[in-house]
């Protein structure tokens, strides 16, 4: 009873804060931000009751299956157990994948499924694409000379990040050109909204887009998506680290409904939390086989190795990467059944590994990546200047706004496991919000941290499911917070845009 009753409370915690939240957003009484430095953009838009009960209809599937799902997992490691362990993550990813589609249908017109082709076409918002369309006619000698051209670039997105956006742009581009008939059915399948929003696009911007051209930029929003609800997968395997089935579980249906996820979509931001929860849940395997008597320090080494080359291959796209390296570097360093020579060589193959994917890339590409990442730091560095940022207020703002972004009822979950009994919370966590706090205090995101420190949001959402198993919360608890997790999502859709430049 004692449980029931904590879980009671939680669960009306998390609904009085989400339903406040909103009424405050609706009323203007809660600033987005700081005014006179950064705040994000309001709207008062509405979508169509019928799309906002074909969204609706989704959620509330979704949190039956994740319901259900929850349910049947058991806590035993028998190989038959184990299979069909991955077949219902296998059936997450899929349903993640459908949530996330359904929120987008059931934002207001303009703000949902539209921006997936729009949002490409805008050099403030991103720029990738008209780079890679610039330079389409010799991409291998634009990225041969990318260090050179970075140096003219200035702290805006092109400036600050390096050419992986670009280049998966161009081979996109090129896929694309060389095979018309696949673009003619994608574009031909694309749903009518899409092509509605780059109509006006040609309209406004007084060009044509062609045929290749739109089935890259359909193509980019469907990685996009697929990575960002694929997450859910390595974020099972990092909740299973130290986690029951039924807690990673949990950790892992609630990851797709987080409003950052959802609001940044197409941006690529959204995709790079499948990067650090892989990087995390292979480092955090590699030390759970190396410390585990009878496991093969083989099959440690390559999972080591592999966490390294996630984040090599991450690198190529963002320089948020380099604080997911420490993350790993800490899971690695703080599990306390491996001895310390063996936690050291682990780091040592991760090391390896990353090595191993940067100089891949170098030699692929031609251009080398310390000179890219030292004016990448170097434009982030003057991102600032000009603009007055107050360090201390961010410093309190940033912590609220990513909360916001992951989604209240998981922080309420979280936060209910960290005071009812912080010896549960999992290490991966305890990681990440080391990290966060290291990010916070360095000031070097002084706004925008829900779309920055999105990638920072996997291991923390292992802490939501392992207090839903640990207080004994069931498949009730499960559906109720989904729900309310959809609710803030589709509300906060309807009152701030993030995609589209101010």
């Amino acid at each position: 009873m004692a449980m029931e009753r904590k879980i009671d409370l939680l669960l009306s915690a998390a609904a009085l804060l989400v339903l406040g939240f909103l009424a405050a957003v609706y009323s203007n009484d809660l600033p987005l931000g700081v005014a006179g430095e950064w705040k994000w953009p309001r709207i008062r838009a509405w979508p169509s009751p019928a799309s906002l009960m074909l969204a609706s209809a989704g959620l509330l599937a979704y949190g039956g299956f994740a319901a259900v799902g929850y349910r049947a997992l058991g806590g035993t490691s028998h190989p038959v157990e184990r299979l069909r362990e991955s077949g219902w993550v296998a059936g997450l990813v899929a349903c993640a994948v459908a949530v996330q589609v359904g929120f987008a249908i059931g934002a207001p017109e303009g703000y949902g499924l539209t921006r997936w082709g729009v949002v490409h076409c805008f050099r403030e918002a991103t720029g990738y694409y008209d780079v890679a369309r610039e330079h389409a006619d010799d991409p291998w000698g634009f990225l041969a000379d990318y260090p050179t051209w970075i140096e003219a670039q200035g702290p805006g997105h092109l400036g600050t990040h390096p050419p992986g956006l670009i280049a998966l742009y161009s081979a996109l581009l090129s896929l694309m050109e060389r095979h018309d008939s696949v673009a003619d059915r994608l574009v031909a399948a694309a749903p009518a909204s899409i092509e509605r929003g780059l109509l006006d696009v040609e309209f406004r911007q007084e060009t044509t887009i062609p045929t290749p051209d739109r089935a890259t930029l359909l193509l980019a929003s469907l990685l996009t998506l697929f990575a960002c609800a694929g997450t859910v997968a390595p974020l099972y395997l990092l909740a299973r680290d130290s986690l029951s089935p039924r807690a990673a579980w949990a950790s892992a249906a609630f990851w797709p409904l987080a409003p950052a996820l959802n609001l940044f979509q197409p941006l690529s931001d959204a995709a790079y939390p499948l990067l650090s929860a892989t990087a995390l849940a292979t480092a955090a395997w590699a030390a759970r086989w190396r410390a585990t008597p009878g496991a093969s320090a083989w099959a440690a080494a390559a999972a080591a190795i592999a966490s390294g080359l996630v984040m090599a291959f991450g690198m190529m796209f963002t320089l948020a990467l380099l604080p997911i390296g420490v993350m790993v570097a800490l899971v690695v360093l703080t599990t306390r059944s491996l001895a310390w020579p063996r936690r050291v060589a682990l780091i040592a193959w991760i090391g390896a590994g990353f090595v191993v994917g940067v100089a891949a890339a170098w030699m692929a590409t031609g251009a080398d990546p310390l000179v890219v990442w030292w004016w990448n730091l170097r434009n982030n560095a003057s991102f600032y200047e000009g603009g007055r940022r107050s360090y201390l207020t961010w410093l309190l703002v940033n912590p609220i706004e990513l909360a916001i972004a992951a989604g209240l009822p998981a922080v309420v979950w979280g936060l209910g496991l960290a005071i009812g009994d912080r010896r549960a919370v999992p290490r991966a966590a305890w990681c990440g919000l080391a990290v966060v706090l290291i990010a916070d205090l360095s000031g070097r995101n002084l706004g925008e941290v829900a779309r920055l420190w999105m990638l920072f949001l996997p291991p923390l959402f292992t802490v939501a499911g392992a207090c839903v198993a640990r207080f004994g919360g069931g498949g009730q608890a499960i559906f109720v917070t989904v729900l309310l997790m959809g609710i803030q999502t589709l509300g906060l859709q309807c009152l701030t845009q993030v995609v589209y430049p101010p």
